[in-house]
Order: C-alpha cells, then sequence, then structure tokens
C-alpha cells in the first residue's frame, strides 16, 4: 500500500467529524465550514509537497467519498440496508427476534427504529456505539481500497469476498466511523448541501467541468489551484460527458416556441437509453448519460462485442474519430421494429438467442476527425452526421426529422406519435449549439403526459404502506395499491397489488391523509397474508383493510410488465404519482381487473390515445381508435400518384385496397400506384379497415409501427413486381412480408417451418437464402468454436482446408505504438496482413494473453522485438514471433508453412 499520498494521511475519522459538523450545521454556514476544509487540506498537502516533491496531493480520494453517488470510476457496491442489517446480525452475534436484530432489519418502522426511523446509518449509530472501539485506525486511502476491493467483488460476483472486505473493514472502525461509511455505502451522505454547493465549495468552475467531463478524478487534477479559471472546457475523445437535455413543453407553450424562432425539427423521442460513443482508429468506448461504460458489452473494437463488429462495417473510411449521441434501442430482428423501455427489456443485457439486438439510433453529432463541432449549428452538425456512418437496419438508423413552421404541424406529429404509440416528439432549433447539461438551449420534448387532459387516470385502492426516509422517516410516505377483482354479488372482496408510489401530493395532503388512516394501520408479519388482499413479491410494512381505505387517482405514462413478479397483477405503472385523493368516491368504487384488462389492451398499454387539436382535446373516448387525417405538406417522395389518365389494362388487382408507403431505388412511390391502378386496384394513403395489403420496400418508423399494431399485412415491393411479372396474383411467403396479421401468421405457419422453408415446395436460391438469414435471425444457428471447425475442415477436406489453414492460431499483431495497449496510436501497415490473417480462419487479439499462439511484426519496423522476446521468455506456452511475410508466403501456398522459415521466429 503506498504512503505517498495526503490521503494516506489523514485520519478516516476526521473526515467523519467533517460530515456531521457539516450535516448538524444551520443552512447558511455548512459551505463555509466546507470552504475552511478544502483550504486546510491544499495548505496541509502544499506543505507535504515542500517535504516530498513526489506526493500525490490530489483532493479526489476525498471528493469521491463526499460525492459518492457521482463516483464513475468506481463501480456499485451491491449494498443495501437489509445487506448491511444481516451483516451486522452476524457480526455482533445477535439472537433472531432480538430487539437490536428487529431495529436493523424494520429501521424504517418508528416502533422499531425509534426516533432514528428511517435512517439506518443513525440506526445502526445508536446499536454500535456501546460495542464497538471509541477510535478508529483506517485513513482515507484505507477505506478507498476497501471500498475499490468491494466494488471489484461485487462486479465478479463474489458475495462473500465483498462480506469478508466489509467485515475486516467494519473490525477497524469506530462507531462514529461506520455511521459515515454506511452513509457512503448507500451513496446518501445526508450532508444537507447539494452536489453544486460541494462543487462550489471546492473550485467555481467544478460543476461545468464534470458536467463535460462526469469524472471526479478529473475536476481535482485539473483545478487544484481555486484561483485559476477554466476558461474553455472542451468534449474529449474517450471521456463521459453529461449530454444536452432537453427542455418539457407543452402543447400550449408550442406557440410561444414560434415566436422566439420560425423554424423547428421535429424528432421521433425515441423510448431507449441515451449513449454516447467514442470512436477513434477502431476503438470504440460507450457511456451511459450518467457516465457509466458499457464498452465490455458492446465491443471496444470491431473484432468483439454485440454491437461494435457491425457497427464498424457501417463507418465510412474516412472517419478518424468521432464522438455520437444517440438513442440505444432494442431491435426486435424477427417482427423488425424496435421494442421499448416499458417492456422491461434490459438493453445492455440482450442475447443473441433472444431475437433481440441493441440498435444505435443517432441524432448528434460532438467531434468528427479529433474537431470539437459542439459550437456548430445543429442542421450542420446533422450534415456532418450523415456523412459519418451509411445506415443499416437494425445496427445504426439515423434519427429521421422533418422541418415545421407551425403550431399546427406540431400537433400533427403529436398525434401520428399517440396514434403509434410513441413516447412522444423532440422539437429543436436548427441553430442550436450543443451545450452539455443544459436544458435551456434550444431543445423541447413534447409528451402527452405534459398536456393537462390528454392523460388516462386509474382509481386504485390503497392496500399498504411503507415508512420513509429524511424528512419523511417516522411516518406511511409511499402507498401500495391495487385493483379490484370483479365480484358480481355485491362489494369486491379481493384485490391484487398493481405498483407502489410515493409522489404527487403536497405533504399537506399526505399529512390529511394519514390522519384518516392512521388507526386502521396493521403491521405486516412475515408469513401471514389479510384476507382478500394479494401482494406478490413487493410487500408493504404496513396493511389496511380496504372498507376503510381510499382511493387514489393515479397518473402513469403507461402500463408495463412488472419485473421479477412484484405485483400481484403481473404488470405495474411506469412513473406513477398521485393525480388526487378522491374522498368523494367510496372504496369500492376503484377500478376492477377487467376495467384496467380493456384499458392496456385497447391503449397498447399506453395511457393516453385523445387527440390533440389547435384550440384544445378532442371531445371523444379514450379508448376510441382514430384514423390520422393529415395536414402537413409531404415531401413530393410521399405524396399520391395522380390517376387521372391512367387506363386501366386487366384486373389484377381489381378491387383490393393498397396502401403504397415508399418506392424502390428503379420506381417511385408514384410508378407503383400507377401500375396498382391500371390493373384495378384502389389506392389510398392511410391503411384502413378495407386494405389489402400495405406495400413498402423496407421499415422506417412508420412501417414499424403500422407492423407493430398488427392489423395489416405489409407486404414487400417485390412480390408486387412478382405479380405484375406473371400476370397472377401469387400467394404469400414469409420472404414476401414485412408484417402479418394474426390469421395470415397461423395460415403461413401450416405451409411454412419457422425459418421460412415451404414444406411442399422445391426450395430456390432466394427461399433458400431467405431460410439461412432467419435460422441466424432467431439465434438458432450453431456457432461452432475453432476446434469444432477445425474437425470439421478434416472431416470435409480430409486435412486442413485451403480457406482456414489458420484454424486454431491466435495472433497478436504488433501494430500499436506501445506493445498491449490498444489505445495508442496505430501503424497501418499490419491492417490488411491481420485482415488475411482472419479471412483465412486466424483470430486477432488485441492483447497478449495464454491463448496467443503467434506474434506478428513488421520487417521494417522491429522497435518491439526485443520487448516482446521478453515476454515470450517469460512465459511458460511459448508463440512464435513471424513477420509479415510469413503471413503472405501461407496465403500464396494455401497452407500454413513452419515458422522456422521466417527469420524471426522463436
Amino acid at each position: 500500500m503506498t504512503t505517498n499520498t495526503v490521503a494516506s494521511k489523514i485520519p478516516f475519522s476526521d473526515l467523519c467529524k467533517l460530515c456531521e459538523k457539516v450535516s448538524c450545521a444551520k443552512k447558511p454556514h455548512k459551505q463555509e465550514i466546507l470552504k475552511k476544509y478544502i483550504k486546510y487540506f491544499r495548505d496541509y498537502a502544499e506543505k507535504f509537497t515542500s517535504e516530498s516533491p513526489q506526493v500525490d496531493t490530489s483532493f479526489y480520494p476525498v471528493m469521491r467519498l463526499l460525492l459518492p453517488q457521482l463516483d464513475r470510476e468506481r463501480g456499485p457496491y451491491g449494498v443495501k440496508e437489509h445487506t448491511l442489517a444481516v451483516i451486522y446480525i452476524r457480526i455482533l452475534c445477535l439472537p433472531k427476534g432480538e430487539i437490536d436484530a428487529e431495529k436493523l432489519l424494520n429501521y424504517r418502522a418508528p416502533k422499531s427504529g425509534g426516533s432514528q426511523a428511517g435512517d439506518f446509518a443513525d440506526v445502526a449509530y445508536w446499536i454500535l456505539k456501546r460495542k464497538c472501539p471509541d477510535k478508529g485506525n483506517l485513513t482515507v486511502e484505507n477505506v478507498n481500497n476497501y471500498l475499490d476491493n468491494i466494488a471489484l467483488k461485487n462486479a465478479s460476483n463474489d458475495r462473500r469476498g465483498m462480506e469478508l472486505e466489509l467485515i475486516q473493514m467494519l473490525k477497524d472502525m469506530s462507531a462514529f466511523d461506520q455511521k459515515w461509511l454506511i452513509r457512503i455505502l448507500l451513496k446518501d451522505m445526508k450532508l444537507g448541501l447539494g452536489q453544486t454547493s460541494i462543487f462550489n465549495a471546492f473550485h467555481l468552475d467544478a460543476k461545468d467541468l464534470y458536467d463535460v467531463s462526469n469524472s471526479l478524478e478529473k475536476i481535482c487534477n485539473m483545478l487544484k489551484d481555486p484561483n485559476h479559471r477554466l476558461h474553455e472546457l472542451e468534449v474529449e475523445i474517450f471521456s463521459p460527458f453529461r449530454p444536452m437535455l432537453a427542455e418539457q413543453c407543452s402543447i400550449q407553450k408550442v406557440e410561444e416556441c414560434f415566436k422566439r424562432h420560425s423554424l423547428f425539427y421535429v424528432e421521433t423521442k425515441h423510448d431507449g437509453e441515451r449513449f454516447q460513443l467514442h470512436y477513434k482508429n477502431n476503438t470504440f468506448k460507450y457511456f451511459s448519460r450518467n457516465g457509466f461504460e458499457y464498452t465490455e458489452v458492446y465491443g471496444s473494437s470491431s473484432y468483439k462485442g454485440g454491437l461494435s463488429p457491425q457497427l464498424a462495417k457501417c463507418i465510412s473510411k474516412n472517419i478518424t474519430s468521432c464522438i455520437i449521441d444517440g438513442e440505444m434501442m432494442v431491435w426486435d430482428k424477427r417482427k423488425k421494429f424496435f421494442r421499448t423501455k416499458g417492456e422491461n427489456i434490459e438493453v445492455k443485457a440482450l442475447k443473441e438467442s433472444s431475437g433481440l439486438k441493441p440498435c444505435f439510433c443517432v441524432f448528434d453529432v460532438l467531434m468528427y476527425n479529433d474537431q470539437v463541432v459542439t459550437n456548430k449549428p445543429l442542421e450542420d452538425r446533422y450534415a456532418l452526421l450523415k456523412e459519418i456512418f451509411i445506415p443499416e437496419e437494425g445496427v445504426v438508423m439515423l434519427t429521421e426529422r422533418t422541418k415545421v413552421t407551425s403550431k399546427e404541424e406540431v400537433i400533427s406529429h403529436i398525434n401520428q406519435a399517440i396514434d403509434s404509440k410513441l413516447e412522444g416528439i423532440m422539437m429543436k432549433q436548427p441553430m442550436s449549439v450543443y451545450k452539455p447539461n443544459n436544458r435551456k438551449a434550444g431543445w423541447y420534448k413534447i409528451k402527452p403526459e405534459y398536456t393537462e387532459g390528454l392523460m388516462d387516470h386509474l382509481d386504485t385502492i390503497i392496500m399498504g404502506g411503507y415508512y420513509g426516509e429524511g424528512r419523511r422517516s417516522g411516518f406511511i410516505s409511499h402507498f401500495l395499491v391495487g385493483l379490484a377483482v370483479p365480484n358480481t354479488e355485491g362489494d369486491p372482496v379481493e384485490f391484487h397489488s398493481l405498483t407502489r408510489v410515493g409522489s404527487g401530493y403536497t405533504m399537506t395532503k399526505l399529512e390529511e391523509l394519514l390522519s384518516k388512516m392512521d388507526p386502521h394501520w396493521n403491521r405486516v408479519v412475515p408469513g401471514v397474508r389479510p384476507s382478500g388482499l394479494e401482494w406478490a413479491r413487493e410487500k408493504p410494512d404496513v396493511w389496511i383493510e380496504p372498507q376503510k381505505s381510499y382511493i387514489l387517482q393515479i397518473k402513469a405514462t403507461e402500463i408495463v410488465d412488472s419485473r421479477q413478479n412484484a405485483f400481484k397483477t403481473n404488470y405495474t405503472l411506469r412513473f406513477p404519482r398521485v393525480e388526487d385523493i378522491r374522498y368523494d368516491k367510496k372504496w369500492s368504487d376503484c377500478m376492477t381487473l377487467a376495467e384496467f384488462e380493456d384499458l392496456r389492451k385497447n391503449a397498447e398499454g399506453k395511457l393516453y390515445s385523445r387527440h390533440v387539436t389547435v384550440d384544445g382535446l378532442e371531445e371523444s373516448s379514450p379508448k376510441k381508435k382514430r384514423r390520422i387525417s393529415p395536414t402537413l405538406q409531404v415531401a413530393q417522395q410521399f405524396t399520391a400518384a395522380d390517376l387521372t389518365e391512367v387506363t386501366k389494362k386487366s384486373e389484377l388487382f381489381n378491387n383490393k385496397e393498397f396502401c403504397v408507403i415508399s418506392g424502390t431505388e428503379d420506381l417511385t412511390k408514384q410508378e407503383i400506384e400507377k401500375q396498382i391502378h391500371s390493373c384495378g386496384g384502389n389506392l389510398v394513403q392511410n391503411p384502413g379497415s378495407s386494405t389489402f395489403c400495405v406495400l413498402a420496400n423496407e421499415l422506417n418508423i412508420r412501417v414499424s409501427n403500422i407492423v407493430k399494431c398488427g392489423r395489416y399485412n405489409v407486404a414487400k415491393i417485390s412480390w408486387l413486381l412478382k405479380c405484375l411479372d406473371v400476370g397472377q396474383l401469387l400467394p404469400w411467403s414469409p420472404s414476401d412480408m414485412l408484417g402479418t396479421t394474426a390469421e395470415l401468421e397461423r395460415d403461413l405457419k401450416t405451409k411454412f417451418d419457422s425459418f421460412g422453408d415451404n414444406y411442399t415446395n422445391p426450395a430456390t436460391i432466394e427461399s433458400l437464402k431467405y431460410s439461412l438469414d432467419s435460422v441466424e435471425e432467431q439465434g438458432d444457428m450453431k456457432v461452432l468454436g475453432p476446434k469444432e471447425m477445425a474437425d470439421m475442415d478434416i472431416e470435409i477436406f480430409g486435412d486442413t482446408s485451403p480457406l482456414s489453414f489458420f484454424r486454431l492460431c491466435s495472433a497478436y499483431v504488433d501494430k500499436y505504438n506501445e506493445v498491449n495497449n490498444p489505445s495508442s496510436d496505430i501503424d497501418t501497415k499490419l491492417e490488411v496482413v491481420a485482415l488475411d490473417f482472419v479471412f483465412y480462419g486466424g483470430c486477432v487479439q488485441e492483447i497478449i494473453s495464454e491463448e496467443t499462439t503467434h506474434v506478428i511484426i513488421h520487417s521494417k519496423n522491429m522497435n518491439h522485438l526485443e520487448e516482446l522476446q521478453m515476454i515470450n521468455h517469460q512465459r511458460e506456452k511459448k508463440f512464435h514471433i513471424v513477420t509479415e511475410k510469413w503471413v503472405e508466403e501461407c496465403v500464396k501456398k494455401t497452407s500454413r508453412i513452419s515458422e522456422r522459415e521466417d527469420i524471426f521466429s522463436s
């Protein structure tokens, strides 16, 4: 353990005393106390440096303990109150049911937690202070080292190792130290001082730098001197930053926006995870909006990961580096549309066999070939974005945008979003520059929930309550609400849990409600369930009889599946909040499960379906489905064809109604419509109840939404052209369809297998290709490892295949400026050699590992030869060091020649 750091000289107990002092101080004095401590730290660090110039004087070890919720360099601890309670009970040897054990396990309940109820750290402190040493002996550096180990063991799912680290740390601390350690572990310091105030106490530019970099370490290293101001903040490659945000905007406020600007872009608001992609010299890094890195999930290069290998093929050859802002979506490869967060699909944990894959929907660029472009207007950045990627369905897609100049056009777009069950729309000013973590810079998000009266409400009954924390500690602050099971013989007698809600009401309204309910609460007893109340994994702290309960009118964005069966209904609400407390309604008037199911099915999970008009809301049932009457002026390629002069040639499509969405490279939408009309077909611009089929060349957002609704057969235009060629209406096959109704899907299953292969008709080249692609998309393709492929080579060729003579070979290509450092500069002279090695069955690694069999160097660049030989000398399993000429000779002879024939073999 290093001792040449200031952090190694600071007792952790001193930092705890500072936290206690700040926590107990009155609001105006809190920041001054922290400023004095930081000045003391800097003075001490300066004195320490004069004695030992090589000392690390960074404030970072302290800062990451003061702001644990912002520490991105260390992973999650995997520790919650219950885990700590169990560990303490074990350390203190507390018997089951003993009063101290009950206090720890039920710290929220006033009866158990006492005056400290709701604050686990306080409850633990009052139990520990008579059982622990008076003084701890750990330093700030010691604590950080322990926390690093806990985070690493949690990441590797080593629960036992994590607990042992935690126990060892706790044994060397006083009860007072443990109180503040617990708050660090739970990432809730309760200092009464916001993160902005803490940043400002350290440096006036700290908050701005954090918004750009998302790094506490960078703040502490770059802003050591409070008198030195940071004049220019730059977005840096491979360094995460807070993305630009959008201001909430209701339909009523749109007109005010147009008073300030005459033109806006409208984009679809994707319902995924905000991500930024950093790319340079074939190295990828992915960061979430909060600065967490997910490169291991999606891949650090074009050779590995769940997205980077496909993404690398879409990046233009002239791009050396870029930073892209976008939304990581879940793409359904079978149904060809996006899944939403409301379906509880973890985009960061997708498996190939699921038929789902990550797709990056990009909408902004911040760096273009090493040049930061945040100060360029949005319209210029969007032009650059088109030069970076060649879009590919299900891999990387550019967010579609349309120019609008009036409130009426925006209303038309939000109505389309409502009908398509989308989250909403984005409205962006074309001249806006990119400002990290800024919500007032020309971007607006418009959701149905922001417009009063547009959302449907649910009348739910309170089934139970949860004790609060912080300023709400000691009394019920959240509620478990549910729905009634229909009863034909009178009032309902059974209720099923739906969601947990704890926002939307003021403290005054909450106190009024609790005053009416307090006499009727009953404590939940483990293993005993009250009659008539059915909940699942999510259990309340207290429960109440329905006859003595009240109805809460709930507002939410949508109905979603309940994760891990948390609620009895198997569904729950996304972002629920209390709209009103309905004292005027009888307890038995709450929504029933049948009514809830009707609402869920009719609205497809969304809790909005009314349309917006210029004057307000449509006066119609929210459950009634409407067709949009377009009022926008659309681009020429999307307009209807002029059919006045088209003459009828045949009755091939007689009385069949078609909706053509788009054209092909060879035929425009209008030309296709004219051909359909000449064969007796009818045409509409929006599908309706009598539409025979929808025709499209590919899946875009509009086509995906039509497919998702499941009411129309969506055929490829290639099917129509085949019908025109043979002069008859051909039956549909799976390869002809982009989407089907349930009826057609059942019919196709009787004629085709799950991969689109016909049971009776001979296969064609086209149908065989489609079937093989389907095998891969559905995750049923057997992926053979190198050893299995080598066995197959012998089975087929009797020896090594002439196309895979590097099979079972793993090579490290010496193309980096530093050995084993893929992030260093790349020498491109060996790029083609690496591609040849992979093409003929080999595997290329970014660093030397135990599996490495060959190291390829360039015959004209021997700079690393001695270092590589030293690495090889230290290994038990040796590798061959060869030049590019050996690879070229192997390719020339279509077989792997002896490495001894290369002068640098070892």
